[in-house]
């Protein structure tokens, strides 16, 4: 009768690590989607301000061309400026490669996490060449409106774009390196767990 009662026992026992298994099955899975989730609503953010930029490379590209040409600035000066534009698109498409909210569902967050670290690590690369670059410009686009009719008020209004355009580039630069890191985050705490 004992040994039927310790039966009983154990297979009761067996049940329960049976349920309690396929609970934490459950809650591996549940947390698997909310981390991809989560990663996908940051990298939608990062591929929002991304088409952003692309948005104002385009503008850039048509405004400065036909401001230059209009004012009689330089062709090399336009021709300069548009590569330059040029490059910082072809730029933003390279250092965003791999990373898009339609990619996330079906990558491993692995994958993911190291496309963020490297879009990261290229962003405060690309400072290094953008800020002498612009420095230069921006002396350069003096030297140019300066003689001309309303110079004065052309450099003032230019450094005053070139100053706006500063604080709004770092700014950018700034919150898509924040929700990248938050998703880098959220995927190693994830990975440390399983």
């Amino acid at each position: 009768m004992e040994n039927r009662s310790e039966s009983f026992e154990l297979e009761d026992m067996r049940q329960q690590i049976q349920l309690l298994k396929a609970k934490l099955e459950k809650e591996t899975i549940v947390s698997e989607k909310l981390i991809r989730q989560s990663t996908q609503d940051k990298v939608s953010y990062i591929d929002r301000k991304k088409k952003t930029v692309y948005v104002l490379i385009g503008f850039a590209l048509v405004y400065c061309n036909v401001y230059f040409i209009l004012m009689g600035y330089s062709w090399i000066f336009c021709v300069f400026t548009s590569c330059f534009l040029l490059v910082a698109w072809y730029f933003q498409r390279y250092n965003h490669r791999g990373i898009s909210a339609q990619k996330i569902a079906a990558a491993n967050l692995l994958d993911v996490s190291k496309a963020l670290v490297r879009m990261n690590r290229l962003g405060v690369r690309w400072l290094y060449f953008g800020i002498p670059f612009a420095l230069c410009w921006i002396a350069w686009f003096m030297v140019e409106s300066y003689p001309k009719v309303g110079g004065e008020i052309i450099c003032y209004g230019g450094m005053a774009g070139f100053i706006l355009g500063a604080i709004l580039g770092v700014s950018h630069l700034v919150s898509v390196r924040r929700k990248a890191k938050e998703a880098i985050r959220d995927i190693e705490e994830y990975t440390r767990m399983n």
